[in-house]
């Protein structure tokens, strides 16, 4: 089985309760869209990127931080990553109130990636605070920080930024 990888396109996420995984699907989705096979994946699923034309890799922000096995993805894979189009996104519940002050902080959740890869594309979303589900450590965290259970994604937003994705991460050469 021959596949044209030119129209493949990974989308990659760490998620520790879904709505980081719910993101990943919304961008996939606008990019299947546009005419590119996706295949969606848990980072600690992938065990090869080079099947792929590009990558969007994301992870929620969790202690100010990237999720570790969303970075530990960017470590193992970062030779194939560095040599294909490259699209990453953080996700903060912090988000949810834009200021220069909490950009600049989700931003540098991404600290970490950004010493192993260049990537073409940075997204910085909100998320959501839902306490089904959520570990008491976590709950308590949460309620220290003063945050109101809700769910403050902006799809349009979501959306907006992976219908530009193929203008960024592709270049038409002939």
């Amino acid at each position: 089985m021959v596949e044209n990888v030119n129209n493949r396109v990974l989308v990659t996420y760490a998620s520790r309760y879904g709505s980081t995984k719910e993101i990943a699907e919304m961008i996939g989705r606008t990019l299947e869209e546009q005419g590119y096979a996706v295949d969606y994946m848990n980072v600690m699923d992938v065990s090869d990127v080079s099947a792929y034309a590009a990558v969007v890799v994301g992870s929620p922000i969790y202690m100010g931080k990237w999720l570790v096995e969303a970075v530990d993805f960017v470590k193992k894979f970062r030779n194939d990553l560095i040599g294909r189009p490259l699209a990453v996104f953080a996700v903060g519940y912090s988000m949810k109130e834009e200021s220069d002050m909490i950009r600049k902080s989700a931003r540098a959740s991404m600290t970490e990636v950004l010493m192993y890869v260049e990537p073409q594309a940075e997204g910085l979303f909100a998320g959501k605070f839902a306490v089904e589900g959520m570990s008491e450590a976590d709950l308590q965290l949460m309620k220290m920080a003063g945050a109101v259970p809700g769910d403050a994604r902006d799809w349009n937003v979501i959306a907006g930024w992976a219908r530009a994705l193929p203008s960024i991460l592709f270049t038409v050469t002939d």
